[in-house]
Formats: C-alpha cells, sequence, structure tokens
C-alpha cells in the first residue's frame, strides 16, 4: 500500500480504508494493546498504525508512538508538547530576527549616494 494518500488509486485507497477498520476494530477489542500487538493481529504495515497514533486516532488508549524529534513517548501527533514548544519558540525568534533584518533594511534604504540632486543648488 502507497503511504502518499492524495495519490493512491482506488484499490489500495479501499485495501488502505480495510486495513484501519480492522485495525480499530482490534483496538477496540484490545484496548491494552500496544502497537506492536496491533500489527501482529491485524497483519498491518507498522507504519500505517504509526500514522494513525499521529492523526490522534488512538488517543483515548495506550497505544503510543515516539517524538520524531527526541524520542520521547507520545500518545498523539509527531512531537511532543515539550519539543513543539521548543520549535514554537525557534521559529518566534528566527520571525524576531527577519523583522529586525528588514526593518534595519528599511532605515538604510534612504542613506547614501544620490545623484538625483546633483547640479541643483
Amino acid at each position: 500500500m502507497q503511504q502518499n494518500r492524495e495519490k493512491i488509486c482506488r484499490d489500495c485507497r479501499d485495501a488502505d480504508r480495510e486495513m484501519e477498520t480492522k485495525v480499530m476494530q482490534f483496538v477496540r477489542d484490545n484496548p491494552k494493546c500496544k502497537l506492536q500487538d496491533i500489527v501482529d493481529g491485524t497483519g498491518a504495515e507498522e507504519s500505517l498504525i504509526r500514522r494513525m497514533i499521529e492523526e490522534g486516532r488512538f488517543e483515548q488508549t495506550n497505544i503510543t508512538t515516539n517524538c520524531k524529534k527526541c524520542g520521547k513517548e507520545i500518545v498523539g501527533g509527531i512531537y511532543c508538547e515539550s519539543c513543539l514548544s521548543s520549535m514554537q519558540e525557534n521559529l518566534q525568534s528566527v520571525q524576531e530576527k527577519i523583522s529586525a533584518a528588514n526593518a534595519a533594511a528599511l532605515a538604510a534604504k534612504g542613506k547614501g549616494m544620490h545623484s538625483k540632486n546633483l547640479g541643483k543648488k
């Protein structure tokens, strides 16, 4: 099955949905299961289950995945709260530096050599 859900043929999409339904039923029947239990019990690919976890489809269960940045165990999403916060702070810092650089460039724009007024008194 393909990972790219935007460019997937109808047969693959149907097979994907069928496997997702099978996974969801397995999780309902086995609420304390772990990721490997789902793989073993359903035959689903681990990547499909991880995507479902990242989409937050198992938040009411014990099924977890790991933060893609630090490896901390999480129940949904891609990053843990700590890494999300850190990335947001870094992004804000970069945005502030860009804004300051743009302001400095605008301020410097009016300075320098101009030939417009040559010969006029």
